[in-house]
Parts: structure tokens; C-alpha cells; sequence
């Protein structure tokens, strides 16, 4: 097929051409001007959404995480409260009763002799808002025995379901030869008490 050929075709078929050649163009404006357009918004959408999806996770993240945290003040607020209530004794007395009798059994159960015992209360620094505070209960014992007894009261203590914290120990031997060790243990409990007056 030559160039002549070619060019008489053409122009015997202008007509055909022309319409191929306009229905091209119009395709290509109709592609440019409409299409692109849409595919481009399209993918602006969907990346709108990804991100917005990912933005709500985040928040549902963030909100189960804020959630626990408000179960779990829930939580320690009522476990507080029942600690002040049903495990902490009310006032000194209670104390008292709670800790002088089952100290000296503990003591009577290890066969360690109870030398001396002092009790102190300790005025506490602050005021909680609701008129209570938190005051320590000091006891301090002096105890003779052997060293199994000695590790027996404290494993005792620690295992006991009074609420008494072990603050120090002191360990010495007696002034005997082979003789019997003395313990003083320093030991503290609490007690909430309600206060009038600021």
C-alpha cells in the first residue's frame, strides 16, 4: 500500500474519518473533563474513609481503654470502702480487740515469752474531705524464744488475716551463753476514725 493509495482513501472517506475523528476527540474530553474527575473523587472518598475508619478503631480504642479505666476506679473505690469497713477496726478499742489477743496467742503458739508490749497512736497529718481520718496504731513487742519460734510469729503474722503490717524487726541474742533470743518487732494497723471539726 503506497502513500497515494493511502491519501485516496482518506479522501474518499472523508466523511467516516472526520465522524471516527470527532467520536475520538469527544471520547478523550468526555474521558478528561468527566471520568478522571470522578475516579479522582472516588479515590479521595475511599481514602476518606479508610482514615475514617481508622480514626473511629482509635476512638473505640481509646473509649474501651477510658471505660476500663472508669471500671477500674469503680473498682478501688468500692474495694477502699470495703476495707474501711469490714477489714479496718472503727476506733482504738477495736484495735484493741483485734490485735492484743491474737498477737499474744501467735506469740503463746510460737513458745516465745512476751516480755513487753506498748501501744501507741499516732495522730494522722491530714483530714480526708468526708470528716474521717486514717490513724495509725503502733505496737511494738519484746518477745524471748528460740529462732523457730521467732520465724514461726512472723510467718504467722504475715499469714494472719488482721490487717497488721510488720514496719521493723530487731533480732538479738541473750546475754546467756546458748540462751534465748529477743525479738522486738515493731508493727503498725490503722483505724479510720471520724472526726468533728476541721
Amino acid at each position: 500500500m503506497t502513500v497515494s493509495l493511502l491519501l485516496r482513501i482518506v479522501r474518499e472517506k472523508r466523511l467516516m474519518f472526520g465522524l471516527v475523528t470527532v467520536a475520538l476527540v469527544a471520547s478523550v474530553a468526555v474521558s478528561a473533563l468527566v471520568i478522571y474527575p470522578m475516579y479522582t473523587q472516588a479515590q479521595a472518598g475511599a481514602q476518606l474513609a479508610a482514615s475514617a475508619t481508622q480514626t473511629m478503631r482509635e476512638a473505640e480504642r481509646d473509649f474501651a481503654a477510658a471505660n476500663g479505666i472508669v471500671i477500674g476506679k469503680n473498682k478501688a473505690t468500692d474495694d477502699l470502702r470495703k476495707f474501711y469497713t469490714k477489714v479496718l477496726p472503727t476506733d482504738v478499742s477495736a484495735v484493741r480487740r483485734a490485735t492484743y489477743l491474737q498477737l499474744a496467742q501467735l506469740a503463746h503458739d510460737a513458745d516465745l515469752q512476751t516480755q513487753r508490749r506498748v501501744e501507741e497512736v499516732l495522730e494522722p497529718k491530714r483530714q480526708e474531705k468526708d470528716g474521717t481520718t486514717l490513724t495509725r496504731f503502733v505496737i511494738t513487742m519484746t518477745l524471748k524464744g528460740d529462732y523457730e519460734g521467732v520465724r514461726a510469729f512472723l510467718r504467722d503474722i504475715e499469714a494472719s488475716d488482721a490487717f497488721v503490717v510488720i514496719d521493723n524487726i530487731g533480732l538479738t541474742e541473750g546475754n546467756e551463753p546458748n540462751g534465748p533470743l529477743v525479738l522486738t518487732v515493731e508493727m503498725s494497723t490503722y483505724f479510720r476514725a471520724v472526726t468533728h471539726g476541721p
